[in-house]
């Protein structure tokens, strides 16, 4: 039983490591509630509600895009960007390296929080006017000791995979200072998830020819809306707010499934202040993701930190804290051709500390 469980954990690592996202929608241990993620964000703890920018603003608080002046800001026709864990990059150079077999491989590894993610964005960015089209893709895998089975061994696997479009409009009000914006997105999005422990493997076995269990596949259509507050004075401080997936963007199955397609409704604030001169800026940012605690309840997981030092906005360093553990970033951006490179963490249980899953990231943006 015990090898049994672990072999459906292995075929899941195997297909995780060796195919990637597309390959198996729909396996991991948290599920993103997110559908875009800002590589230059995360480097610096997933901060930006108050400053978001071109694509980032979309996604982030559309308000964002009614900031400076002229009618252009940016083109990008490929923007791909790849997540791995560290638990993930070990179990792949251990199964590349090792005779043992992928059970012992992953057996070695019970306990470590497995992931993996694809996005890439591509759109037409002017003040005040964005379209854009998405596709992202999570996967997470977990195997290990269940408490509540008596210590015996469990997999979950969870993920997502979403394909959109989107269109923002947004602009200034009050003179300069309060802007507004507004994003609709269309979705295909699927998903699906298992859990099970050694214990349930019988039971669980006899579900297998049942897919609507554990996979999901729908449209749907959803609406973030942002504030934008700019003082103006020689911090350059600034305050967002940002309603995501107003009223739940409710995705509507094409076939009967038990998986829960939607996107909850969350509630976002964010300050930052941006110390500098022309040259050079130093940018300091405090975000509260989902403020009433809908889709994540551990408060110290809705919390980040953030701070930055660039060079004329085209070179810069990053550092921050989300849900609680580090996260360092650098970018350089030539203008046609920028890169991301970075690592955070994020917590794979309900318990800040118990499973911290160790992401690093890259993002080649191309454009103009």
């Amino acid at each position: 039983m015990r090898r049994i469980l672990l072999n459906c954990a292995a075929g899941t690592t195997l297909a995780l490591v060796g195919s990637g996202p597309a390959a198996i929608a729909g396996s991991g241990a948290q599920t993103s509630e997110s559908v875009y993620r800002s590589a230059y964000f995360l480097g610096r703890g997933d901060t930006g509600i108050a400053e978001a920018d071109r694509e980032d603003a979309i996604f982030y608080n559309p308000a964002g895009l009614a900031q400076g002046t002229g009618i252009y800001k940016k083109t990008i026709l490929l923007s791909p960007q790849i997540e791995v864990s560290q638990g993930t990059r070990d179990v792949a150079r251990a199964a590349s390296a090792s005779t043992d077999n992928a059970v012992d491989t992953v057996e070695s590894n019970i306990g470590k929080p497995l992931s993996i993610g694809l996005q890439n964005f591509t759109g037409i960015m002017f003040r005040r006017a964005a379209l854009g089209v998405i596709a992202s893709s999570h996967l997470n895998l977990l195997a290990y000791n269940d408490p509540d089975a008596g210590g015996l061994e469990a997999i979950k696997a969870s993920g997502d995979q979403t394909l959109g479009a989107t269109f923002t409009l947004a602009d200034k009000f009050f003179g300069d200072h309060i802007m507004l914006g507004i994003t609709g997105k269309y979705l295909q999005r699927a998903r699906g998830g298992i859990s099970v422990s050694a214990a349930e493997i019988d039971t669980f076995k006899s579900q297998l020819n049942d897919k609507s269990q554990f996979l999901g596949m729908g449209f749907g259509s959803g609406v973030d809306i942002g504030a934008m507050y700019r003082s103006g004075d020689k911090m350059n401080t600034s305050f967002g707010l940002t309603i995501n997936d107003l009223g739940d963007t409710h995705i509507e199955p094409k076939e009967a499934t038990s998986q829960n397609l939607s996107l909850k409704q969350t509630i976002n604030a964010g300050v930052s202040i941006e110390p500098g001169t022309m040259a050079s800026k130093v940018k300091l940012l405090f975000d509260f993701h989902d403020i009433t605690g809908r889709a994540t309840h551990n408060p110290y997981q809705r919390t980040h930190l953030g701070s930055e030092i660039s060079v004329w906005n085209r070179i810069g360093i990053q550092g921050g804290l989300s849900q609680g553990y580090p996260s360092f970033g650098f970018f350089v951006d030539l203008y046609v051709v920028r890169l991301d490179l970075g690592t955070y963490a994020e917590e794979a249980s309900d318990q800040l500390g118990l499973r911290p899953d160790r992401r690093y990231f890259m993002r080649l943006v191309a454009g103009f």
